[in-house]
């Protein structure tokens, strides 16, 4: 029984190092483009809510940008970056429209974030006090690190773009091991 459980462990530590990456992947992982570059699907997002009396309506699309510099990992394989663009209409007014992509976040981020990563999340957070929150991610590839961001729309149309500690401080609840 032993043995099989050491074969067996050494067959899983064998097949998560291959390096190879599969195209085969989920609606929202990356695939690979005709020039061997991998890329994030087109993706857009409508919906509304009410503010009070005001109806407000919120597109989020984002595509991949070959106008912005290519990202390469530190095994050679290339990235495409994206560019997000969020629509905001309230009452049937344009209240906000901006394109966002890495460098929006760019002096909030560290070096190797700067180099090695992609925009590649933005979601609707929570609507509070006439102001809209959205959740906005410049992540590494294929991979779990991350930094998060909320954005925030004023009623007034201006924004303000801040770091996400909400997980840093769900971290802290925990113990370490």
């Amino acid at each position: 029984m032993k043995r099989f459980l050491i074969i067996g462990l050494g067959l899983v530590f064998l097949a998560s190092c291959n390096p190879q990456k599969t195209e085969q992947r989920g609606s929202d992982q990356t695939d690979q483009d005709n020039d061997g570059v991998w890329e994030l699907p087109n993706y857009t997002y409508t919906d509304s809510l009410m503010q009070g009396s005001h109806k407000v309506v919120f597109t989020i699309t984002s595509q991949p940008d070959e106008e912005l510099p290519e990202v390469v990992d530190e095994d050679g394989v290339k990235y495409r970056d994206n560019r997000f663009n969020l629509l905001i209409v309230k009452d049937g007014r344009t209240l906000f429209e901006h394109s966002f992509t890495k460098a929006d976040f760019k002096s909030k981020l560290s070096e190797d974030f700067q180099k090695y990563g992609i925009m590649d999340g933005m979601s609707f957070n929570h609507a509070k006090e006439g102001k809209l929150y959205f959740n906005a991610c410049v992540s590494f590839p294929e991979s779990d690190m991350s930094c998060p961001f909320i954005l925030t729309i004023g009623p007034d149309g201006s924004y303000t773009i801040t770091p996400d500690t909400s997980f840093d401080e769900a971290d802290e609840t925990f113990p370490s091991i």
